[in-house]
């Protein structure tokens, strides 16, 4: 049970608690001081007959136009009915569900004078598994997010489509709230603006967002830790000492998380000694894997801190100052309505699946290039495979493209819309935030990057069972390897004419030359052993041509749902820092 109150603070957890169906309440106290304040901002405009924005006056730029007392609840139904002119695919139910429950927490912090009925209303919705329907697009983040959130007063009072859990065809919202034996709001002055003001459906992206991105960044270190060691790499680039030495914080958490991923590995084991392994350094995409995706922990922790923030704050406009004892001071018009905040940080989150994409892609297409894979043969194909099966089999060729495909679909919604503010409401908005666009396409991203971690792990799993298979590791460098070069060498002088032309072939001669090694040490660290059945069951190693589709969809899954990290996480902790924010709740 989640509980909402104007003295608790929501967490990022607690809000993907009730979007996947946690039950919540509204803290008894926090009642009481809605009702009180509620009840005293409206004595107040009726002895001192003031205008005030929102409460009897019209709304946008009809800001100068007085409302008749008995025209006030019309209004504010003809708000929710006027600004629910959203267009496109509905939302998904998550992410409405979360908007609820922030437009919820928000009403409750005490200052938008909303009767505590508006924030029971949301929540009954949430507890009874009603989710309003919720056109995708139509906010520019500025007044809020005007259009998705009026859909979701429309359907608090009666109106409107709703979905209901267990269920994917709309329903009327009356006949819902019927069957429910729910009553449809009547809303009251300012009431209808207070639902509507606020980029609670943009923060909603972001936190859901941000969720998922947590996991599939550990899920890419995971990868990185599976591909340094099938890839023959070194775990010296992710040493706890050389990261002190630049001590950003991100970089510090990933590197220790692939450090622990890589320990006690046979594998690494096996060639780290400098006469058989023979490289000195890895190519960037391991060697500064730490502190790439280091990067993207830093703008996914500091998107949660902003977005953390944004869920605990009241955000309408106008907003009543607090005197303490229950009461207000003066109703102030001012801009917390306003999405840039959030913008910038849905676009950090933008920014940190841009750069995963591209690392992924740069492993994948080193992975099929036989001449880079330290031995695993040209798109990884299975090594029994004679010349003439080879030559009409693609292997793993293909996945490759796909990475390619995908990489440069996330770079096409990676456009910074929170740079290309459009003014609206005949000048009066000149500067919006376009945080809601940024939103809807950060959530689209977000499958297309599951499916590239998922297309690493499958070279990985596939690289894995070569290893094995073979339990041969080339060398440059190993004496008894070198000395087969020579010989080799020799008679190739012997058998062409021409010295320099033996010289030509002397790298295609090394290239197939290695060290036999025994097949324990062809095993990975325990978590990669642990990790390999997960993989291996939903991807098994490629020895002949097949159907990728529906197994790089499950690898997809896995990275998705998390239930690959948590099968990493039985054998060790993948840890986020907990950092606090502006309120002083870690996030």
């Amino acid at each position: 049970m989640v509980t909402i109150s104007h003295t608790a603070q929501l967490s990022i957890d607690e809000v993907m608690a009730v979007v996947r169906g946690a039950k919540v309440r509204l803290a008894p106290a926090t009642r009481a001081l809605l009702k009180a304040r509620r009840t005293q901002i409206v004595q107040v405009l009726k002895r001192k007959r003031e205008p005030a924005y929102g409460f009897n006056r019209g709304f946008g730029h009809n800001v100068d136009l007085a409302v008749p007392p008995n025209e006030l609840a019309e209004l504010q139904k003809n708000f929710m009915r006027s600004h629910s002119c959203g267009v496109g695919q509905p939302a998904c139910q998550e992410v409405v569900r979360a908007t609820m429950l922030l437009r919820a927490q928000s009403l409750a912090r005490g200052h938008s004078a909303v009767r505590p009925q508006i924030v029971e209303q949301l929540l009954a919705f949430l507890n009874h598994g009603i989710t309003p329907v919720v056109p995708s697009f139509g906010s520019v983040g500025a007044s809020g997010d005007l259009a998705p959130l009026s859909h979701i007063g429309l359907a608090l009072i009666g109106e409107g489509e709703c979905f209901v859990r267990g269920s994917a065809k709309p329903q009327r919202t009356a006949q819902v709230l019927k069957r429910r034996r729910l009553k449809p709001l009547v809303l009251e002055m300012k009431e209808g603006l207070a639902l509507s003001n606020g980029v609670q459906y943009s923060t909603a992206y972001g936190i859901i967002a941000c969720a998922a991105l947590r996991d599939m960044l550990k899920a890419e270190a995971l990868a990185t830790a599976l591909t340094a060691q099938v890839m023959l790499g070194s775990d010296a680039p992710f040493k706890r000492e050389l990261h002190e030495l630049r001590p950003h914080r991100g970089s510090q958490v990933v590197a220790q998380w692939i450090w622990s991923a890589m320990q006690d590995s046979p594998i690494r084991d096996c060639h780290r000694d400098y006469s058989i392994d023979g490289d000195i350094q890895d190519p960037y995409n391991l060697r500064c894997a730490a502190q790439v995706l280091g990067a993207c922990y830093d703008l996914i922790e500091d998107a949660a801190e902003t977005l953390s923030i944004e869920a605990n704050s009241a955000t309408d406009n106008p907003l009543l100052l607090d005197a303490g004892n229950d009461s207000f001071t003066e109703i102030v018009s001012g801009g917390h309505f306003h999405g840039m905040p959030v913008a910038v940080k849905l676009y950090s989150l933008v920014q940190a699946a841009a750069i995963m994409a591209s690392l992924i892609n740069a492993r994948c297409a080193r992975y099929v290039d036989g001449a880079r894979n330290k031995g695993l043969g040209s798109d990884l194909a299975w090594p029994d495979l004679t010349k003439a099966q080879r030559a009409v089999s693609s292997s793993m060729m293909i996945p490759e493209y796909v990475s390619a495909a995908l990489t440069n679909a996330l770079w096409g919604l990676s456009a910074p819309s929170h740079l290309m503010s459009i003014s609206t409401n005949s000048g009066q908005e000149d500067h919006v935030s376009m945080s809601a666009g940024l939103g809807v396409r950060l959530l689209d991203m977000l499958p297309r990057l599951a499916e590239l971690i998922g297309i690493e792990l499958a070279y990985a799993s596939q690289a894995a069972a070569i290893r094995r298979h073979t339990r041969w590791i080339p060398s440059k460098h190993h004496p008894k390897a070198q000395r087969d070069v020579n010989r080799a060498v020799a008679k190739l002088e012997a058998l062409v004419k021409r010295k320099a032309e033996a010289k030509r072939l002397r790298p295609r001669v090394e290239i197939h030359l290695g060290v036999e090694v025994p097949a324990s040490s062809m095993r990975l660290s325990p978590v990669g052993e642990r990790l390999l059945k997960r993989l291996w069951k939903a991807f098994p190693p490629v020895t002949k041509d097949r159907v990728f589709s529906p197994q790089l969809a499950e690898l997809a899954r896995l990275v998705y749902s998390g239930e690959l990290v948590r099968e990493a996480e039985r054998a060790f902790p993948l840890r986020h820092s907990q950092r606090k924010n502006g309120t002083g709740r870690a996030v």
